[in-house]
């Protein structure tokens, strides 16, 4: 199964460095056409952004996975034991709540959003929502594996 989740980690962290070449790429041609052609491309700054969108809300998960979340140390060490895991228990539990939250909401505005098309790129403005939706699905199968792994190990997983 373990296989299986790294597999799964190793497809996100290559599709938001492939999503961040992309944005690269996009850049360097936008600067080519305006200064060298002296002609701006329409869609460029639009792709960008979508593309940070999706960066964003990917990347959340992955630092998460990764143990590098923004975490009250200084309160969980003034903790005992017990309820320093309970307290651990907790924070993973808020993690999976606030994955919930994201993907659900996140996709009801793209629902809303299908109706509107962006302007350089003549795209539903749907897509990228589906970046805060996709994010929200990945963090939560992240949150339940430490989650899981607080149950199995008695601590987190971080």
């Amino acid at each position: 199964m373990e296989r299986v989740f790294a597999k799964v980690d190793r497809a996100m962290e290559f599709l938001v460095a492939l999503i961040f070449a992309c944005m690269c790429c996009i850049g360097l041609m936008q600067v080519f056409n305006r200064f060298v052609l002296n002609a701006s491309l329409s869609w460029s700054e639009e792709a960008q952004i979508f593309g940070h969108i999706w960066i964003v809300f990917l990347s959340i998960p992955i630092g998460y996975q990764r143990g590098s979340q923004m975490y009250v140390e200084a309160f969980r060490a003034k903790l005992p034991e017990r309820a320093g895991r309970v307290f651990d228990l907790l924070i993973e539990l808020l993690w999976a709540g606030f994955a919930v939250s994201l993907a659900y909401l996140a996709y009801r505005v793209s629902i809303v959003a299908a109706w509107q098309e962006s302007p350089g790129l003549e795209i539903p403005m749907s897509y990228p929502y589906y970046g805060m939706v996709v994010g929200g699905i990945y963090l939560l199968f992240v949150a339940l594996r430490r989650i899981g792994a607080w149950f199995v190990g008695g601590k987190s997983a971080s």
